[in-house]
């Protein structure tokens, strides 16, 4: 599960139905892995009033944060191409580590790594931007 998918599970009880689906579909040896955006990192001052043109040069993208509070971000963003400007309204959820191994632990399955990046190196709370957790069926 990558590209941030996790955060838009925005209460325990999603997270934990994720969770206990991914541990029944998995085989004795499986494991899992999914990321998400380490809440330490401040998402909030990176995102407010971002605006970058993507790739192409057609399109500009802008992001604004409209609320923050909690483990909670909410966000518009805006995609503008010539004459037109879709815009889209998002939450997204910045649980802890702590949270997550627990959460991870409730589901009936067992933490095997949590990383700072897909390169697999060492979470750091204070450095790593993402959280990188891999479980497998606890024994």
């Amino acid at each position: 599960m990558t590209g941030h998918a996790f955060q838009v599970l925005l209460t325990d009880n999603d997270a934990m139905e994720v969770l206990q689906t991914m541990r029944r579909h998995l085989k004795r040896d499986g494991r899992v892995a999914f990321d998400t955006r380490n809440p330490r990192a401040d998402w909030v001052g990176e995102w407010t009033g971002r605006c970058r043109i993507l790739p192409g040069g057609q399109i500009t993208e802008t992001l604004n944060v409209t609320d923050a509070h909690d483990e909670f971000i909410s966000f518009q963003t805006s995609y503008r191409c010539f004459d037109r400007t879709l815009t889209t309204q998002s939450t997204l959820r910045f649980p802890s580590r702590e949270h997550l191994e627990a959460l991870i632990t409730r589901s009936g399955m067992t933490l095997r790594d949590v990383f700072g990046d897909w390169n697999a190196v060492p979470f750091e709370a204070a450095r790593s931007r993402e959280m990188i957790f891999i479980a497998s069926i606890a024994k």
